[in-house]
């Protein structure tokens, strides 16, 4: 199973929205903000693509004293904690997380905004020109926290008309066994 259930009804996404806000209304042209860096003051380095995930373990300061910061504190062993918008009507990429061929890439999911529209998708292999594959898709709600396997090829979609998805995710990588 690509994705799990950790914790049900443990966030108060409302909550987390209160202090997402401000910082979406200050920079509305960005969807990916850090909030762990490798500096204390960076919101936006390696909030995409980044080579060293496991540096971006500093708090930045507009989060301290934060809810959110409550929430790093507790899953203590995830880093690069970002928040990542995905405006409706769009699709990331299809892609994999993991850098190293030793390690799965772990991340947590805490769905802050969602829509029954809105899913994370998982694929056996590479999309090729044309072909056949089994696809597994899981909606996120809002209020939990999941742990999610992205070692593979998959992607973050939302085929909603008008709600932005916002979810927080960090990441650790576990050997395998």
């Amino acid at each position: 199973m690509k994705v799990e259930l950790l914790e049900e009804n443990k966030v108060d996404s409302q909550r987390l929205l209160q202090e997402i806000r401000e910082l979406r209304e200050r920079h509305p042209e960005y969807n990916q903000f850090c909030i762990t860096s490798e500096t204390p003051n960076d919101l936006f380095t390696g909030a995409g693509k980044c080579l060293n995930a496991e540096d971006y373990i500093i708090l930045n300061d507009m989060f301290k004293g934060s809810y959110l910061e409550t929430l790093i504190n507790e899953y203590n062993e995830f880093f690069r904690w970002r928040i990542l918008c995905l405006p409706h009507k769009t699709t990331y990429t299809i892609h994999k997380d993991c850098m190293d061929p030793d390690f799965m890439n772990v991340r947590i999911h805490i769905p802050v905004v969602t829509n029954p529209d809105a899913y994370l998708v998982f694929y056996e292999d590479e999309l090729h020109v044309s072909g056949k594959q089994t696809i597994e898709y899981h909606h996120l709600k809002e209020g939990n926290i999941y742990k999610v396997d992205t070692t593979d090829f998959h992607t973050g979609v939302n085929y909603s008309h008008d709600v932005e998805r916002i979810h927080i995710v960090a990441e650790k990588w576990v050997p395998y066994e």
